[in-house]
This record gives C-alpha cells, sequence and structure tokens, in this order.
C-alpha cells in the first residue's frame, strides 16, 4: 500500500483539532494532534497519538500529567503555532496566550474546552506513542463559538447545518 493513499484516505476523516501541552520541570511545551478521543467514562480516560520523533512523549512521562485543549474556530493560528516542527520547550507562554491550570499544566488560552490528565499509560504502536491520560479536570466555555476542524489537509469551521472551509 502507498503512504500517500492512506494519507488521503485519513485525511478524509474530519476532525477536531486539539493541542496537547505539558509542564516538564518548568519547561512548557505543546504539541497539535488531531489523534485525540475519550477512550472510558469509568474511569474518565482520554487517548493521544504522539509521533516517535517528537519530544512530547518523553515529556508526559518525565512530569506525569498533561492538559489537551480543545481549540475554537477562531484558534488556528494557535494550531499553526504548536505545529511548528523543531520548537524547544519554554518556560512561558511565546506567541500564543496561554494560561496555568490549577494542577500547574499549562493550556491555550479560551479554547472551547481542556482536560488535564495524571498519564496513565503509554502503548507504542507502529511510529506513533499511544498516550492514555486518566482525567482529573475537565472545563468547559460556554460561549457560543465552534470548534476548529481539520478535513483534508485543511482547517474548517463548522456553521448551523453545514461546514465551510
Amino acid at each position: 500500500m502507498d503512504t500517500e493513499d492512506f494519507k488521503k484516505a485519513m485525511g478524509s476523516w474530519a476532525s477536531g483539532v486539539s493541542v496537547v501541552t505539558t509542564n516538564d520541570d518548568g519547561m512548557l511545551y505543546g504539541l497539535t494532534v488531531s489523534s485525540f478521543t475519550s477512550v472510558s467514562l469509568d474511569p474518565p480516560l482520554v487517548l493521544v497519538c504522539l509521533n516517535h520523533d517528537n519530544r512530547m512523549g518523553q515529556m508526559i512521562a518525565a512530569s506525569s500529567r498533561f492538559a489537551v485543549s480543545l481549540l475554537a474556530d477562531d484558534q488556528e493560528p494557535a494550531s499553526n503555532y504548536f505545529a511548528i516542527p523543531g520548537r524547544e520547550p519554554t518556560e512561558g507562554f511565546v506567541q500564543i496566550d496561554g494560561e496555568w491550570t490549577d494542577h500547574g499544566v499549562p493550556v491555550v488560552n479560551n479554547a472551547l474546552a481542556y482536560v488535564v490528565c495524571d498519564h496513565h499509560q503509554t502503548m507504542d504502536l507502529g511510529d506513533h506513542a499511544v498516550v492514555v491520560g486518566k482525567v482529573i479536570d475537565a472545563v468547559t466555555r460556554e460561549d457560543g463559538r465552534g470548534p476548529l476542524m481539520y478535513w483534508r489537509r485543511g482547517y474548517r469551521r463548522l456553521s448551523e447545518g453545514s461546514a465551510e472551509g
């Protein structure tokens, strides 16, 4: 099978855009991901998929905690920033407004929602690590904005009754 054919087929699956963040010994790091989902309600578990080439997996393992911010339709700049390869961890937020949770984990400021997780388990599968977190806090903002979506290698916005690009 051709890798590009696989990417194209998987790109036909629309997903919300999220940013995974962690605080490893005072150093903040974040990464845009589209592979995020809930796993269980009891206990509350979520998962994210992280490429082995990215430092995020090791930072989550070292810190034992991470957060996932679910981006709103006006937060494309945050998604783009956290998707830049080769960024280094920083002591604070750089270029993107953020906030610190009561649990000491950074999140994207004004995201639609976020969950804070204790690291539960990591499974190595292919070229990615599946990181499972036990949710210890969940915050939702009810402000009328819709989610930022990603479909066929481009951002989309969800409007009442239809998707627009």
